[in-house]
């Protein structure tokens, strides 16, 4: 008698291609990476991993998706645990560094890859996840100004420069004394003098 094969649900496979083609993608990098390498890497055809995903690109703008959600998802989780605005800006900024320097070691993204993904946000889809990120630095700074920590400012260009810092923060080599004190001058701008 012939074993049947347990169907696996589309969603289900197509997670597991994405998680997979993750460690292709750190082996190779996204440049030298082909689908060919993906599918032999994984255990999938070409064919079938198409079927999921047009293209290689898009495979990888899922992937990293899913790992700066995954970053985002942490900063909303962690900064639940400080009361301080300031700590919960200093942790925000903490876990989105470790967690860019790691997707961009991760992925083995060179410089060039990490200015396209800086600048060209929209174009890989990652608006939402950005939209995310805004909000979180946004509700610190509203929570900090309400309790009388921060002074009055524009909390969308606060969080615009503290954001496009927080980038630049992750994705060049600055040593950890170094960002420590980049951030006690965001910390300084915003709060109120005594």
């Amino acid at each position: 008698m012939k074993e049947r094969r347990k169907r696996v649900p589309k969603d289900e496979r197509r997670r597991k291609i994405l998680e997979l083609s993750k460690k292709v993608f750190a082996k190779y990098g996204f440049r030298k990476t082909i689908m060919e390498d993906i599918a032999h890497e994984i255990g999938f055809t070409a064919a079938a991993i198409y079927y999921y995903f047009d293209s290689k690109e898009e495979l990888f703008r899922e992937a990293i998706s899913d790992e700066i959600g995954k970053v985002i998802s942490k900063i909303e989780e962690e900064i639940k645990n400080f009361q301080s605005p300031r700590e919960k800006l200093i942790k925000m900024i903490e876990i989105k560094v470790e967690g860019t320097r790691e997707l961009i070691k991760m992925f083995g993204i060179s410089d060039e890859i990490v200015g396209e993904l800086k600048s060209e946000i929209d174009r890989l889809g990652l608006k939402e996840l950005a939209s995310r990120e805004y909000k979180v630095i946004e509700e610190i700074i509203k929570e900090g100004i309400e309790k009388g920590v921060f002074r009055e400012v524009d909390i969308r260009k606060a969080a615009f420069v503290i954001n496009v810092i927080t980038k630049e923060l992750a994705s060049r080599q600055y040593k950890k004394k170094e960002i420590e004190d980049i951030v006690d001058i965001i910390l300084k701008g915003l709060e109120k003098s005594s």
